[in-house]
């Protein structure tokens, strides 16, 4: 009985999790008047033109390119100054590593609603408005408090001795940090990398107000802006978000060996 109530479980949180996934997908392959009956039934025989028309949208494929190079500018800028800064205050800051931690998380749970306008003002005096390199510095500021939180824990539960040891062989702190602490804090990074990748992937607010053009709107901006004549194209809609939404999660599905050891092992276990 016990066993069976857990796989019951089990199905039903997998239902409820994969459900509107599964529905977006549906939605997809439905014409136009199967999207709107009421009340909703599945398509007797899945059509592909609303994927056709989304592939063959040039704007929409122009957002696909600005969202990759946004997330992974943003991406390689966290995890290079993130891992550093977490080397740093977990091998060179006794007294001080938790005051340097606890300030790094009021910056990661500011709302970003509220920093809007200072953003607004600063992105204005560098001339970075409506670039990808003003998404990517904005998005940077929010993934590298989160590398660093995870990174901090995982770096501490490296033995002391080795890098005691290679410090008495005349390694220099980089060396260490290169040759040891990167490859023993493999798993860390990886999951803090597919946190901040998911991060940038589908973020909206900054993307929506510091773009005006489709030279930087990246994926959530460009779906949002889909309109017909008449009506929301839903079909469109669904199939443009079935296709950025399945990368991310193979890219979950295959990682998520790292992605649990990662957190588990930087004590950020839910």
């Amino acid at each position: 009985m016990k066993r069976a109530l857990n796989i019951f479980f089990l199905l039903a949180m997998g239902i409820w999790s994969l459900g509107p996934f599964v529905w977006q997908w549906l939605t997809s392959v439905k014409d136009p008047a199967a999207v709107s009956r009421i009340p909703p039934l599945l398509p007797d025989m899945p059509i592909w033109t609303n994927y056709a028309s989304v592939l063959q949208n040039r704007e929409f494929m122009r957002v696909i390119g600005n969202s990759l190079a946004v997330s992974l500018g943003a991406l390689g800028v966290a995890l290079i100054v993130g891992s550093l800064g977490a080397f740093g205050i977990s091998r060179f800051l006794n007294r001080r590593k938790h005051l340097a931690l606890l300030t790094l998380l009021v910056v990661f749970m500011i709302p970003p609603v509220s920093v809007v306008t200072p953003f607004y003002s600063l992105l204005v005096r560098l001339r970075l408005m409506d670039t990808l390199a003003g998404l990517i510095l904005i998005d940077s500021v929010f993934c590298v408090p989160l590398v660093v939180w995870v990174m901090v824990q995982v770096f501490d539960e490296i033995p002391d001795s080795l890098y005691r040891a290679a410090r008495v062989d005349g390694c220099p702190a980089w060396t260490i940090f290169r040759r040891i602490y990167l490859p023993l804090g493999q798993s860390g990074l990886i999951s803090a990398g597919l946190l901040c990748l998911m991060f940038c992937w589908n973020e909206f607010l900054f993307a929506l107000t510091f773009t005006s053009t489709y030279a930087a709107r990246t994926i959530p901006v460009g779906i949002t802006l889909f309109s017909g004549q008449f009506e929301f194209p839903w079909g469109e809609i669904s199939a443009a978000t079935s296709l950025v939404t399945f990368p991310l999660l193979l890219i979950v599905v295959f990682a998520q060996r790292y992605l649990v050891r990662g957190l588990a092992g930087s004590g950020l276990k839910g």
